[in-house]
């Protein structure tokens, strides 16, 4: 059995926190201050800050209206990650384990969330609209939406 401090709680939470309004805010060069020189994924290919950067670029590529809220697995904090639906209700895809040294993000493990039961702040759909126009402003060229 793994005993957490309360020091090391709190640090995770902190950086879960931090992760959540990073990727929301697609700040992937802020992202890629808080991983560990070391970061590993079951999400990208390779090992370290390029590759967890690029993974989570292609993430949000590929999930362009994607959004992360804060969330509770048991005790340790996670990032759920959501996606809207055709009536822009949002619907939970996932979520991502990261296990952290105190100081760093050192793993970032996704989990389907099927037949999980997680306590998960939904996102705010009010934040779906600004960031809609992702790809546009990632590529520098318009979309069409």
């Amino acid at each position: 059995m793994i005993v957490f401090s309360p020091e090391a709680d709190a640090a995770a939470e902190n950086l879960s926190d931090e992760f959540v309004d990073l990727l929301n805010g697609r700040d992937l060069d802020a992202i890629a201050e808080i991983v560990s020189e070391e970061v590993t994924s079951n999400l990208f290919d390779g090992v370290g800050v390029e590759a967890a950067v690029h993974g989570l670029s292609d993430l949000l590529l590929r999930y362009p209206q994607l959004m992360a809220s804060r969330a509770d697995e048991g005790s340790r904090p996670v990032v759920a990650l959501w996606v809207p639906d055709e009536d822009d209700r949002f619907q939970l895809m996932g979520y991502l384990d990261l296990s952290t040294d105190d100081e760093f993000v050192d793993r970032i493990t996704y989990v389907d969330t099927e037949g999980i039961d997680l306590l998960v702040e939904e996102p705010d759909p009010d934040e779906l609209a600004e960031w809609q126009n992702w790809p546009e402003w990632d590529s520098g060229e318009e979309t069409g939406r």
